[in-house]
């Protein structure tokens, strides 16, 4: 799996940097703690514009662009399917 530096400088994979990004350190609410694979984002707080949000912070942070088949948000989406969605385009 890719790796990538965080802010403090240590490398992270793909999957460690979405929770990151899915936390209240990213545009989350939840401690990073709290978040899991199956953890769906509506119980983690994020609506449709919380959600581009995180598209776009995930697209100017990896260098890659979204899927569009990717860009919608309903009430079954996981953040195993963010982190497939990210995998598909590194």
């Amino acid at each position: 799996m890719k790796t990538t530096e965080c802010l403090e400088g240590e490398a992270m994979s793909a999957k460690e940097q979405i929770r990151l990004f899915l936390s209240d350190q990213g545009c989350g609410m939840l401690p990073v703690e709290e978040i899991s694979e199956e953890k769906r984002l509506f119980e983690m707080g994020f609506d449709s514009l919380r959600f581009m949000e995180l598209v776009v912070l995930i697209e100017e942070h990896f260098g890659v662009q979204w899927p569009d088949e990717a860009l919608e948000i309903s009430g079954s989406t996981r953040v195993r399917d963010i982190v497939r969605a990210l995998e598909g385009c590194l």
